[in-house]
Parts: C-alpha cells; structure tokens; sequence
C-alpha cells in the first residue's frame, strides 16, 4: 500500500459509528459478538516466520541469581562440610561448590537414573521437606570411613543399601541436620529433621513434580578413583518465608558469626609480635660512624632517670624507664601512649 493510500485510510471515519457497533450487539447472538467487534479493526500484521516456543528453554527472572546472600549461606556450608568429611575420612577431601540451579523435581527424580543416588529427605518445621541426594559410592566410602576403613567404595557398590548400611546412613543425614541449621543461622532458626531414606525416589513426596527447585551442588573427590556429587534441593514453597530475607538482607548479616569471630581472635591473639626499647637517638657523620671502635661512647643526649620509648613497628607505645630483674636488662612500662585514631 502506497504512503499516499496509507493516509487516505487512515483520514477516513471509522467503519461503523459507536451506536451502530452497540445496535449489531444486541442483534447477534453472544459466540458472533467478537467476530462483530474484530471486523470493524483493522488486521493485525503477521509475523513472516513462527518458531516453536519451548517453555522449558526459559529463564525464571525470579531464579537463585536474585538471591546473591543464598549463594553466601551455601559457602558458609560449603566449608563446614569439608572439614566434617575430612574429620571422618582423616585426610584431605577435595570439596567444591559448584553453584546453584533452578530445575524441576521431576528432573532431579529423573537423574536418579544416571546416576545411582541416596535421598535424605528432611522436615522442617513451618517450611516443609527439602531433599539432601548424595551419590551412592561416596555413600559407601563414607561407612566405610565411618567403620575404620580407607573410606574407599570397593568395586561395584551395587543398587541398593544393605540393612546396616542404612541403619549407618542415617547417621549421615543426622550429620547434614546439624549443619544446615547452622547454616541458615544468619537468616532464620531451621530444625532440621530426617523423615525419610532410600534409594528410590517415587514416594518420597517432597513436592509435586512440576515444582521448580534450587539445587545446590558440591562435587567431591576422595581419591583419584572415587568422586561424585552432593546436591540440595529446596523446593520454592519451602524458601517462600525466607525469599524476601535472602534478597534484602547484607553480605555483613552472614559475618556475624560469634563461634567464628572468637576463634579468629584467639588466632591473631597467637601471632608473634616483636616490640624495641628505644634509650635515645644521636646523629653522626659517615667520618664518624666509620671511625667508631670498641669503648666509644655514643652521646644520646637523654638524662639516666629520662623514660625510654617502646615501640612496636613504627608505633610508640609506650614510656618504660630502663633497668634489670634477676639479673636481665628489664624495662618498667610508666604511660601508655595515646594513639591517632
């Protein structure tokens, strides 16, 4: 169509008038009246070509990313549990975070049958059930560890726990409630508690299949043969009390750690420190100093009964005034020198 025609069409009035549209409405039956209202728009352009849209394909905009001080509470655990599994396996485990997905419990059900899995699955009171799944092979490493062994998992560990495997994996999961609890500390009290364990995923029930999930995954290596994969489900119903505690809240919220701030002053407290007793200054020309032999004096120009300065580094201290205990040069601290903030 022509600008010229284009503008034409445009200038002209309306195909029918207001009460026009209002008389044809009561004068069709209600499945014509759309049909009436549509024939008096103009037509809506088409697109030339039409993909297919795979609602799977995108991107939640209210996913983990949103999220940044969730991210800090699974470092937080991050961390506790690489030094519970090196207690237990009495060396070096390689623990990784491997970050924080958005996906469907169906699928996480679903890889179940790639790889064999442990589900702990754990009640929460006034949140509901979240899911811990731990490949069986570092499972069996672990009671094996637990029992004394090398904390090895020994050719084909089969599809299933034994009775006393399980019985031994519990105290696994009872390890994973201590630890998520302290985890969440920062943000809200969690009592974690283990309501089920298996291998086999169809009735565990921790949310319906369509539910989207974060899914934190660590991966772990215990020797050059034996590695695998640790992952923590948490449905959105059970997040949905906290989501808003997770986007608002600060990095410094997670610091506040007492157990941690006490453990790190103790350690600074250890850190040696090296401190100078400083008795007077005098200035020398090169010729001098190049000429000074044992049994000159050096003049420092400071009366005996004057006090001396203790430093430390390049800060003064302290006044002491010089003297000997049990027969060692000795300094008595008299004033304590007021720092610059």
């Amino acid at each position: 169509m022509s600008e010229k025609k284009a503008a034409a069409v445009a200038d002209k009035e309306p195909i029918l008038a207001p009460e026009e549209i209002d008389a044809l409405m009561q004068a069709v039956a209600p499945s014509e009246q759309a049909h009436a209202l549509l024939a008096t728009l103009p037509a809506v352009p088409q697109p030339e070509v039409v993909e297919d849209f795979d609602f799977a394909s995108v991107e939640s905009d209210n996913g983990p990313e949103r999220y940044p001080l969730f991210f800090n509470l699974q470092q937080r655990l991050s961390e506790s549990l690489n030094e519970q599994w090196d207690e237990t396996f009495q060396r070096d485990v390689e623990l990784s975070s491997e970050g924080i997905d958005e996906r469907l419990y169906q699928a996480i059900i679903d890889d179940n049958q790639k790889t064999k899995q442990v589900f702990f699955v754990y009640e929460v009171g006034g949140f509901g059930r979240m899911m811990v799944t731990i490949e069986l092979p570092l499972v069996v490493a672990y009671i094996d560890a637990m029992l004394g062994g090398m904390g090895e998992a020994f050719g084909e560990t089969g599809e299933d726990l034994t009775p006393v495997e399980q019985r031994l994996a519990a105290r696994i999961g009872a390890s994973f409630e201590k630890l998520m609890a302290y985890m969440w500390e920062p943000v809200t009290q969690m009592k974690y508690a283990l309501s089920k364990l298996d291998t086999e995923p169809q009735f565990l029930a921790v949310a319906p299949v369509s539910e989207s999930c974060f899914s934190v995954k660590f991966t772990v290596k215990i020797s050059d043969e034996l590695s695998g994969c640790i992952h923590l489900h948490y449905p959105r119903t059970f997040l949905e009390p906290v989501l808003e505690s997770l986007r608002t809240a600060t990095s410094d919220d997670v610091g506040k750690d007492p157990l941690w701030e006490t453990q790190l002053q103790k350690s600074i407290e250890q850190v040696p420190l090296t401190v100078r007793l400083e008795l007077g200054q005098c200035q020398l020309s090169i010729k001098k100093f190049l000429g000074l032999r044992s049994g000159d004096f050096l003049p420092l120009r400071k009366s005996a009964h004057e006090p001396a300065m203790l430093w430390v580094s390049s800060t003064p201290m302290f006044e002491a005034m010089p003297g000997s205990q049990d027969g060692q040069l000795a300094a008595e601290l008299t004033k304590q020198l007021a720092q610059d903030s």
